[in-house]
């Protein structure tokens, strides 16, 4: 049977009751919803996943055990028709707003003074196949010549049916598919695409942390770990199972690999282009984004509605730090989103750890100052105050967050309701500014018409 829950209990007066928390709630029911009967373990272990903050995990696991939008049925979880409820009506202020405007697309209409640059000199790109074992690849792995980066593995898990058949497929000879490295460091690979493949080949035969379950045509090994096998099928595994592997060497422009990537990428959960990014350019860039993106500061000012599994809330991160370093003159240079993130992602990559702590702090400032402004309306679009609110809004993220680096905090809350109506009547009369945040927003014109519009009304309603 079910457990009781009284009927009238409203987010108000339940265990999550501040704008801040309504993310965290969203996204727990939003798991519990698509996995029904979910165990509370099962629960725990996608809360560690998607928050990674033990304080933070444990409190969602003790709230959401009382929330009157959960039913527990012998420990396992279900969504009451009171969560249902809450889900659709709070759906459309959560999240990131998605952008119409796909990689490499750009606005037709863009000014003709922008001049979009060829992505790469396709003559300096430079690949070559090689072949290993499943031996000599897993030795690789073993002494860190080839980075599994333990970070995807958290967003691409397969459950071990799958791993399983994988596993199956090599004993019964069915070739794998190619894997894609970034070998431009001779020495250290960096693995985009064949991840979890590798993942699972280095986990059933070097860390045997699995047994073999569920196989179709080998029923006789199931519960058998890789020792357990017999001698010739891990012959054939280690020694008579070759991978292709497609390198790309030293030379080869960032941007091209950032291409190739994004087209070959052939896993059942593909990359997105923030991890694509993240897996070309390791370093300082890559540290300071998973430090902001945990920050308690870009937590609170995003309502913790931010998914972080597949790098959203860094990208979101790197698109205001590229505005903030670089300028819209040099997007204007690139001509394209893609492009000027690699290219900021690679000065950071150069900068010391003062410099870094200075774009850290500015950061961190300025969402406050932007927080302190809005509140929880923050980087959405809305139309009057205590209405309903939009998702948080990336053109609108980056905008406002480097739009009020230069102004003093008190000037901002001095003066913070005739921002707030200056805004709301840009939204409601200015079709251009609104089209410059929604769709085509990565087009040189979208991006020059919301920086001048936002630095014209801070301007004007700070005199």
């Amino acid at each position: 049977m079910a457990s009781t829950k009284k009927e009238n209990k409203t987010l108000e007066s339940s265990a999550t009751p501040s704008v801040i928390e309504e993310g965290y709630l969203y996204r727990a029911l939003g798991f519990i919803k698509t996995n029904p009967l979910a165990s509370s373990n099962r629960f725990k272990i996608w809360a560690t996943n998607e928050f990674d903050d033990d304080a933070l995990v444990k409190a969602i696991c003790h709230e959401i055990a009382k929330s009157p939008f959960i039913d527990s049925v012998n420990n396992h979880y279900r969504i009451t028709k009171e969560g249902q409820e809450w889900l659709h009506e709070i759906s459309e202020s959560q999240s990131i707003e998605p952008e119409s405007n796909l990689i490499f697309e750009h606005d037709l209409e863009q000014s003709p003074n922008s001049t979009l640059t060829h992505p790469y000199e396709v003559s300096k790109l430079k690949m070559e196949s090689k072949t290993l074992s499943v031996f000599q690849a897993l030795r690789k792995i073993k002494k860190g010549e080839i980075n599994l980066n333990p970070e995807f593995q958290r967003a691409f898990v397969w459950d071990e049916t799958k791993k399983s058949r994988l596993i199956e497929s090599m004993l019964i000879r069915i070739p794998l598919p190619a894997f894609y490295l970034d070998a431009t460091d001779q020495v250290n690979w960096t693995v985009v695409d064949g991840l979890q493949r590798l993942s699972t080949l280095d986990a059933f035969c070097t860390k045997q942390n699995f047994a073999l379950r569920d196989l179709e045509f080998l029923p006789d090994l199931d519960g058998m770990k890789f020792d357990d096998l017999p001698q010739n099928y891990q012959v054939l595994i280690e020694d008579d199972t070759n991978l292709i592997f497609y390198n790309l060497m030293p030379g080869t422009p960032t941007l091209a690999k950032y291409t190739i990537f994004s087209r070959v990428n052939t896993g059942g959960l593909q990359l997105t282009p923030q991890e694509v990014r993240h897996a070309l350019n390791q370093g300082n860039s890559t540290k300071l984004l998973q430090t902001l993106s945990k920050r308690r500061e870009f937590e609170k000012t995003t309502c913790g509605s931010i998914p972080n599994l597949r790098m959203a809330d860094r990208e979101l991160i790197l698109r205001a730090l590229s505005f903030s370093m670089l300028g819209v003159d040099v997007y204007k240079y690139h001509g394209e989103m893609d492009a000027f993130l690699i290219h900021a992602m690679e000065e950071m990559n150069s900068m010391n750890n003062n410099d870094l702590k200075k774009i850290e702090n500015t950061f961190i400032e300025s969402i406050q100052k932007v927080w302190a402004i809005f509140g929880k309306y923050a980087f959405r679009k809305y139309s009057e105050e205590g209405g309903r609110r939009g998702p948080i809004n990336k053109a609108l993220f980056e905008v406002w967050t480097v739009s009020v680096q230069d102004y003093d905090v008190n000037s901002l809350v001095n003066n913070k309701e005739k921002i707030k109506k200056s805004f709301r009547l840009l939204l409601n009369i200015d079709y251009d500014f609104v089209k410059s945040i929604s769709s085509s927003t990565s087009s040189y014109r979208a991006v020059e018409k919301r920086f001048g519009e936002i630095k014209k009304l801070l301007k004007e309603c700070t005199q």
